[in-house]
């Protein structure tokens, strides 16, 4: 695994790999536990039926002078695997076999993963669903990708799950790999309500692949990729607002435009 420092000036712009990934593995996407800013703890999820999601805790010394760019350069950290023991708890171990093992028999091909407010969110893509980690407490729950038709403002989520990526607040948004629609879809972790924010109803996007999702720092913009058509593109709110809004009341349009959004009626209280 790598990470860059960005710069304006180009020439101090670089890319230096991390201690994160060991010996490497087919690594998909990483998360951040990040409640204690000198001790950040890195999640890391692995595209594959064996693989295993790894935990990544610095040295306790890395971060005093360099910041958090050194907790991922500095040798001494400790690598965990998640082991779930049973359908309702887990544990962390240092046998990566064992974290293997547990990968294969519960959560294979595990894509997107995030953090927030001591839960880890990651999914299988294969099996079509996602778990919920409590960190704290070792406990954990899942919950199925396959939202099916979508009541509360129309589409269907039916496809493979990729990845998972929160704008700040209280909603995760999923990417869809296939299918005859894909899309990005939104679920409000709260109440559990979920949404179709983006599908794609062109033939040219059937069975793509949405990817890249990312926000503008003021969560105003929203940004993602149709990966086999090269498409890159953006969405705004009709208000203006940020896409964390506090109600998300979405309505679809014609099923003959190329992009099904539901974004016109979100509003926020």
């Amino acid at each position: 695994m790598w990470n860059a420092l960005t710069d304006p000036n180009p020439s101090n712009m670089k890319a230096t790999k991390t201690l994160v990934g060991g010996a490497g593995g087919y690594y998909e996407s990483f998360a951040v536990d990040n409640r204690i800013p000198t001790k950040p703890v890195v999640f890391v999820t692995e595209d594959a039926s064996n693989g295993a999601l790894r935990k990544y805790t610095p040295p306790a010394s890395s971060t005093s002078a360099g910041g958090n760019f050194n907790a991922l350069h500095t040798s001494g950290g400790t690598y965990e695997y998640l082991v779930f023991l049973n359908s309702t708890h887990f544990k962390w171990s240092t046998s990566l076999s064992e974290g293997r093992t547990s990968q294969q028999k519960y959560y294979a091909y595990s894509e997107g993963i995030d953090f927030h407010n001591g839960f880890l969110y990651f999914v299988s893509k294969t099996l079509y669903k996602m778990f919920v980690l409590n960190l704290d407490t070792k406990t954990y729950t899942t919950m199925s990708t396959q939202f099916g038709s979508l009541g509360t403002g129309g589409g269907a989520f039916n496809h493979q799950p990729d990845q998972i990526v929160r704008n700040g607040g209280d909603y995760l948004y999923l990417t869809e790999d296939g299918g005859v629609s894909p899309g990005i879809y939104a679920l409000h972790k709260p109440t559990g309500a979920k949404y179709a924010i983006v599908q794609g109803y062109s033939s040219a996007l059937q069975y793509d692949e949405t990817a890249g999702l990312a926000f503008s720092p003021d969560g105003r913009k929203m940004y993602t990729a149709f990966q086999d058509c090269g498409c890159l593109l953006e969405f705004s709110r009709d208000d203006g607002k940020s896409f964390d809004g506090d109600t998300l009341d979405v309505k679809f349009h014609s099923p003959t435009q190329v992009f099904r959004r539901g974004l016109k009626d979100m509003e926020q209280r």
